[in-house]
């Protein structure tokens, strides 16, 4: 059973950028933002019950612990979804999305990054 890891300003350089995994990194403001708040349980279903295999989850808080990294990624709304690999954003969705969507765009964003 995989997990949903925090990302911060302080673990997003080993966690993502010096891995080899390929990362599904939603930026949130759980504090305050409705489509954040629902779309965090469809991320944490999908990251604890591995329903994408390869693919690792994680969640950045831009109000507060990753305010840092969500400046640098340049992100300007949230929620934000980054599928990444190192430092290079293979594909992005903005707003919330249905589990089967979400699941739907981070394969897609997968299999046309494969190389």
């Amino acid at each position: 059973m995989a997990e949903l890891i925090q990302i911060t300003d302080n673990n997003y350089e080993k966690e993502i950028h010096q891995s080899n995994d390929i990362w599904c990194v939603t930026f949130s403001a759980l504090s305050f933002c409705q489509p954040c708040k629902m779309l965090h349980p469809v991320i944490e279903s999908i990251a604890k019950n591995n329903k994408v295999p390869g693919v690792k989850f994680g969640v950045v808080a831009t109000e507060d612990t990753g305010l840092n990294f969500s400046t640098m990624m340049n992100v300007r709304g949230v929620p934000t979804s980054h599928v990444m690999k190192g430092n290079k954003i293979l594909g992005t969705k903005v707003g919330f999305v249905e589990e089967s969507k979400f699941i739907e765009f981070v394969k897609t964003t997968v299999e046309e990054n494969k190389s």
